[in-house]
Formats: structure tokens, sequence, C-alpha cells
């Protein structure tokens, strides 16, 4: 007898004793979980009861997630999670180990129902860039995946969601209500992850668009909110208007935006969104915050649904990485400024002009070619605080792209197809069957949608670095495109006349501007942006007078670098063709 039939002899006799001894390890009844959130007396933490029922099984594994969808990077939210405990229902402690940064495993110990709780410093700044608030808190900000622990192998689980607040203090998010204002419910973890949530006291308003209700929440924890507001949700009905009518129908029950003020910025959600707002630009101009609301509501399909297959359902632990974010955010990026001169937010040669910046900064950056938009797609999880050139953006580069695929479409049909087409037909045929595309489709779709061979454009420009035929394609809508190029520049970035760089900036011994400071004059004339390098060279030296933020002056001598500024001017030709002005009035109008 050799050793393997031995040792399965031995099993055998024994398997009686181990049949007779062996404990229930039901699989088939569901999980029951809900959640209980408490913000704490001082507003210093929240509470957090993971409380799991019909469990029957020896061990339960919780985990924290590493990412926030939409952010692609590795946040190690688990690292936050204080004084964890598992207890049964009549308080009974159970063993807890935690097996790594995110993960905990809690010794069942043959009970059905346990109950993990955890504490969450509370972090004002959390998703939006504002300054600490004086006096005490009239509210916070949660997030779904930086919040919420989820049970290993049960996200698919319906979830309930209650909130214990103090007095006066309100819930606004996406998820489902109840007959309870305090409690709410989700599908599954992934969607209660996805539901951003403003707790405390707001100011609210609300439209409806044929049936379908819609929230604007508007949060400052000073309380003031000295802006027209109910002109700015005029504003928002549009565009919710506007994009609804591309796509047909909205694909959720309700939708929820949370504004933050002061802040900058969204994040995109199922049903919902989450963005800061400038109430000083606000009161000043009640379109300023149309632009990242366009954005952010178009990701509703594109992104939310219409995804890369790699996008959904989320693994939570890893990057999940794809090369069509050119897409999935550089096209939110293009219809969201479709829809503002679609909508008459934004006049057409207003709309020239933003489309002009976006290639300008694009075809500006000297490091353009070295990495293609594919690429910098793929690369969001490795991005580096410490690069001082920008590399190719997949925001910029991917809005212009989409505007010239979308110019091509429509000249090779006769400007019988267009981008719009394509959107639709990726919702029917992807996000309405809750799958993700992958690859490849994007190519292949606008190659079938326009019976033109698509396949050479990718390679060169989506694929590669080449620069794409912008004059060319532009021209399509009888659109006349020049560029203006500087051969030189700064070494370092600039945004207006501040210095730009790497964090924490470059040591004074270096001889190099410190990120924070102010470009005040060169050569004693006082700085004038772009203009003034017109008429030098690389290599000229140059003595500038920077300001810090503390208003303290000193000069440095730089010399300038071979960084060419390139600005682009777009104009409607006067006399465009019979094709040229149909797709251009279509293009900059209709959703059809």
């Amino acid at each position: 007898m050799n050793r393997f039939a031995a040792i399965l002899l031995a099993l055998l006799v024994s398997a009686p004793a181990a049949v007779s001894a062996q404990a229930n390890r039901d699989d088939l009844t569901p999980l029951e979980i809900a959640y209980t959130t408490t913000v704490s007396d001082d507003l210093q933490s929240y509470l957090i009861d993971l409380e799991v029922k019909n469990l029957a099984r020896p061990y339960l594994h919780v985990a924290m997630p590493n990412w926030m969808p939409g952010t692609y990077y590795i946040g190690r939210f688990g690292d936050n999670v204080r004084e964890l405990r598992a207890t049964t229902t009549d308080g009974r402690p159970l063993e807890v180990v935690q097996m790594d940064h995110q993960t905990w495993s809690v010794a069942i110990d043959g009970v059905a129902q346990v109950r993990v709780s955890y504490e969450l410093p509370s972090n004002r700044r959390r998703r939006f860039r504002q300054a600490e608030a004086d006096g005490p808190l009239t509210g916070v900000r949660l997030g779904g995946t930086d919040t919420y622990l989820y049970v290993r192998g049960s996200k698919l689980v319906p979830v309930t969601s209650t909130y214990r607040l103090p007095a006066g203090w309100r819930v606004a998010n996406g998820l489902l209500p109840t007959d309870d204002p305090m409690v709410w419910h989700a599908r599954d973890y992934d969607t209660f992850a996805d539901a951003p949530t403003i707790l405390g006291v707001f100011e609210e308003r609300s439209f409806d668009v044929d049936g379908t209700p819609f929230w604007c929440v508007f949060f400052s924890n000073d309380q003031k909110y000295d802006f027209d507001i109910d002109a700015f949700v005029a504003l928002v009905r549009k565009i919710v208007i506007n994009q609804g009518e591309l796509f047909g129908s909205f694909p959720f029950p309700n939708y929820v935006f949370l504004f933050s003020l002061p802040g900058g910025g969204g994040l995109e959600h199922l049903n919902s969104t989450a963005i800061g707002l400038s109430p000083e630009r606000q009161k000043s101009n009640p379109e300023a915050g149309a632009s990242v609301t366009s954005h952010e509501f178009f990701h509703t399909w594109n992104v939310k649904r219409i995804r890369p297959m790699v996008l959904g359902p989320f693994e939570y632990e890893h990057e999940d990485y794809t090369g069509n974010l050119w897409v999935s955010e550089g096209w939110t990026s293009y219809f969201g400024d479709l829809t503002l001169v679609r909508t008459g937010i934004l006049t057409p040669d207003e709309f020239l002009s933003l489309m002009g910046r976006v290639i300008s900064r694009e075809q500006s950056k000297v490091r353009r070619l070295e990495h293609s938009v594919y690429w910098a797609s793929r690369n969001v999880w490795h991005r580096s605080a410490n690069e001082t050139e920008p590399r190719v953006d997949y925001y910029g580069k991917g809005e212009m792209l989409g505007a010239l695929i979308d110019l091509k479409i429509r000249h090779e049909t006769g400007n019988t197809k267009s981008l719009n087409d394509f959107m639709r037909f990726f919702n029917r045929w992807f996000a309405e069957r809750n799958v993700g595309f992958e690859e490849g489709d994007v190519e292949r779709a606008c190659t079938a949608l326009s019976n033109y061979d698509f396949s050479e454009f990718f390679a060169r420009h989506v694929h590669g670095t080449v620069d794409p035929p912008l004059a060319e394609y532009l021209a399509y809508a009888g659109i006349d495109y020049q560029e203006d190029v500087i051969p030189c520049s700064f070494s370092f970035p600039l945004f207006g006349t501040r210095v730009g760089g790497r964090r924490g900036g470059p040591a004074p011994e270096d001889g190099a501007p410190r990120p924070g400071e102010t470009v005040v004059s060169v050569d004693g004339q006082d700085f004038s942006g772009n203009e003034f390098f017109r008429g030098r060279k690389p290599g000229d030296s140059v003595t500038l007078v920077l300001r810090d933020g503390g208003g303290s002056e000193r000069g440095l001598q730089v010399e300038l670098a071979d960084k060419p500024i390139v600005t682009a001017t777009l104009s409607f030709n006067p006399r465009p063709t019979p094709l040229q002005l149909e797709i251009r009035e279509s293009w900059l109008t209709s959703v059809n």
C-alpha cells in the first residue's frame, strides 16, 4: 500500500466520527446587513455599527475598501479605523484578529448575529478643499468606501442604513428613503457605498422632470448662502433636461445634487453627485458652478453605467486598470461642455473659446509626445506628486479627441450620425444590460457607426502620441483653426502669475522659485503672462522678482527654457459649405 492510499484509508475509517460531529454550514440563507451611523456628542468622530444576521459560519471577514471609485488612488482607508470590536446581541465580546491593514476576522463562536463596531475621526475636509470651520459644526459629509466596512463575499446583499444625529440634523443622500427619515435602504454594498451623505442643517430645493424628482442640497457650515440659489437651480434643471433628452430616460428613481460650500471639484455617483462650490463665484455669477455640475451629471451614464468592464462590480482591494478613462472622463468633459452651449448657458463663441483653451493647454505640454492618452488612463494609479511638468491629461486630451471623433462621424455620414448616437448605443447595449465594455469596443463602435475605418486614427492618436488633425477635422463644422507658438517660457509651471511645482517646492539653494510664489516682474517690467516671452528665445537669462504669501519679495535669475507655449484659436468660418453649416448647427444645438 502506497502512502497516499494509507492516508485515504485513514480518512475513510475516521469519517463516521467526523460526520456525527459536523456543524451546520448553511450558505443558502441570505444574510441581513444593517449599518448604524452615530455622530459623537463632541462632533469629533463617527461611531459605525455593522450588524450581520443569519450567520452560519465559523468566521466573519469584514474589510474597508482601499480606494474610492472615481478617484483612482489607493487610499488605505482601513488605517483610519479605530477601536474595532465585535460582540453578540447580549454584549458578549468576540475574538477579532486584524489580518492586514484593511481586513478583520471575527470568530463567530456559534452565534447567528454579530455586531461589529468601530470609530472614524471626523474629517471636515473630506472630499472638498474646505478651510476649517469656525465654531461648532452644523453638519458633516460622509463618503461611502472610506467610511463603511463590507462583509467579504456578501457585497450583493441588500443594506439598511440608520442614522443617529444631533437634534435638528437631517439626512441627504441618494439612498432609497423609508417612512422613517433616519432609515434608508440600498440594493447592495456597492450602491450603499456609492451614496455620499450630508448629515446636518442644510438648504434644499427640488424640481421634477417628467415624473422624476431631483433635489439640490446646499450645505455651508456657517449657514450663509449669500447667492441666488434659485437662479442656480434653474441652470441645473436645464442641464438635467438636456442630458435626459439625449439618452431618452433617467436610469434612477430620484437624484440628489449635494453642493458643499466653500469647496471645489466634484465626484460622480449612481444617482447623486457631491460638488464643491465657491460662494464668492456663485454670488458674482450664478453660472459659475454650471460646468462642474454638467460634467458630474453626465457621469450618471458615462462611467457609472456606460463603464469599462473592470469598473464594476468593484474590486476594492487593488487597482482596477483601464485604458479608457479618456472616454469615461474626457468625453464626459466634452458632453458636459456641449450641454452648456446646447442649453444656452454658453454662447457658441464662448464654447469655441473654451475648446481653444482645452487644446492650448494640451498642445503646450512639452511631455505630450512621451505617452499616449491610453497610457495616461492606465497609469492614473501611479501619478507622482513630484512631477514638475504635466503629462498627457485624459480629461483634456480625451475631450479634444471626443470633439474630433464626433465631427468626423458627422462628416463621413453626411450628418446622419454623431457621438450622440454612440452614447445612446453604448447605453442600450452595455449600461441597460449592466455589463461593461471591453478595451477595443470604442474603436469598433466608432467604425461601425460611421462606416469609416477609425483604426489608424486610434493607432496614431489614442494608442500613439501623434498630434491629432485638428484643423482638418474642425473644418468639418466650418471652424477655422490657428495656432500661435511662442518658442520659450519658464522651466517651471505657472498658473497665471503663481508658480506651480512639486509639493513642498524646491529648496531656496536650488535657484528656483518656490511653489506658491507670485511673479511680480521680469527684467524690471510688470509680468503680463505669455506675451512677455514673444521675441525671446530659449537660453535667454532674465531676472524675476518673486513675492511669497507673506508679502516678502526676492530676486532670482533664471534661464528661459525650450518649452513652447501654444495658443489655439477657433473661429467660425463666415462662409461655410451647406454641409459644414448643417453639421455646425446640429452639433451645437441638438441631442438628436
